[in-house]
């Protein structure tokens, strides 16, 4: 499958995410290797060439096939890269898995979590509920932009299941991934693999009585 022309050298295609994260499960059991492609597989597909080691041969390959659409290019304007705001703080996030184990608990717990970032380099995860209020604290993550402010910290709460699906992303192992906030408004997770792939994920912050 190629672009509609040498200056305009791309194609547009939306998926099922879930069904991309399913696939991805294959790199957790040691991948040597992951080829992603574009084939026409009776119909436009995401095809993943996952080589796997092997006991009795040097390696076996695993190939996924995720369905896509491909989209027509009246519609491509919908889909142009954001436009950042300016964020009052950015940090790095800790490793995804280490947030997932806490999260993946949390959610049990309430439907909203709360973040919070100062220019010490500390996140704090936090729930609430009638009965108990539980956080899980990060300390001494790099700042990338520290708060100009006077306030000790900035926070944002967000629906605690929208936040949990960016750490599917943790099979495929980001090279960073940084939490941006602006203050009781937007929490922009930025997700970066190799400089080639960058995930932008925009969670609207909720206001909790």
């Amino acid at each position: 499958m190629v672009g509609i022309g040498e200056n305009n050298n791309k194609i547009l295609f939306d998926f099922d995410a879930q069904m991309l994260a399913k696939s991805l499960m294959s790199l957790k059991a040691t991948a040597r290797s992951v080829k992603m492609k574009l084939t026409n597989k009776q119909h436009p597909c995401l095809t993943l060439e996952i080589e796997l080691p092997s006991l009795t041969t040097d390696s076996w390959q695993c190939i996924h096939d995720v369905p896509i659409k491909v989209l027509p290019r009246n519609e491509w304007n919908v889909y142009q890269p954001p436009t950042i705001p300016d964020f009052h703080i950015s940090i790095d996030l800790p490793q995804l898995k280490y947030i997932r184990s806490f999260v993946e608990r949390m959610k049990n717990m309430s439907p909203h979590l709360r973040l919070i970032v100062n220019n010490d380099g500390l996140l704090v995860l936090k729930v609430e509920t009638d009965a108990a209020s539980v956080a899980t604290h990060f300390q001494n993550l790099q700042v990338w932009k520290a708060d100009e402010s006077e306030r000790d910290n900035v926070s944002a709460a967000v629906d605690i299941r929208r936040f949990f699906t960016i750490h599917t992303w943790d099979a495929i192992h980001p090279d960073s991934v940084k939490c941006n906030i602006i203050n009781e408004r937007l929490v922009y997770i930025h997700i970066n693999l190799d400089d080639n792939i960058k995930i932008h994920h925009f969670i609207p912050a909720v206001a909790i009585d």
